[in-house]
């Protein structure tokens, strides 16, 4: 038995470690590749994802609006964990999603060099000009994306695409 127990002993720690890859680039540690939000609640990135997430106070109006929308739905995100407006956004993102009971299964976060790439080029076909950008999906299909910041805030500005309301994300013109 105790043999068995050691044998399972480094299975254990594998969900310590980041998903996304850290590295550093200008003395800036960052993350690059498909990570988790398990990984942003890590350092360094937590010292601004928790404050982000915590002090974030979604519309609930907006959002028990929003609880039936998201059902069929899945996002991926892209982002710059050495982005001001990464900083912002996700982790208010994040909050909302939690706020509506979205399973995190359904979101592939996506973290990117300062020259929007990784290394899988996740990136390839997708037209990231500017991060973040939440890309929304129903049955595999693009619906619309968020690009950089909300037109209103992110509850509303989902509300709407997820309503099928005219949405024009930013730079698309």
């Amino acid at each position: 038995m105790k043999k068995i127990g050691l044998l399972l002993l480094p299975f254990l720690f594998l969900n310590c470690s980041p998903t996304g890859k850290i590295i550093t680039n200008d003395n800036e540690k960052i993350m690059i590749g498909q990570a988790t939000k398990s990984d942003l609640e890590e350092s360094p990135f937590n010292s601004w994802y928790t404050t982000g997430f915590n002090d974030y106070k979604p519309n609930d109006e907006v959002v028990n609006q929003l609880k039936d929308k998201v059902t069929n739905i899945t996002v991926t995100i892209f982002m710059g964990t050495w982005c001001e407006d990464s900083q912002n956004h996700v982790p208010h993102f994040y909050k909302v999603l939690e706020a509506c009971q979205f399973k995190d299964r359904g979101i592939t976060l996506i973290a990117m060099d300062k020259n929007k790439t990784t290394p899988e080029q996740f990136e390839k076909g997708q037209n990231i000009t500017n991060v973040p950008t939440f890309i929304f999906y129903e049955k595999g299909v693009e619906i619309n994306r968020i690009v950089e910041s909300p037109i209103i805030s992110i509850e509303q500005d989902m509300l709407d695409i997820l309503s099928g309301k005219n949405y024009t994300p930013n730079y698309s013109k």
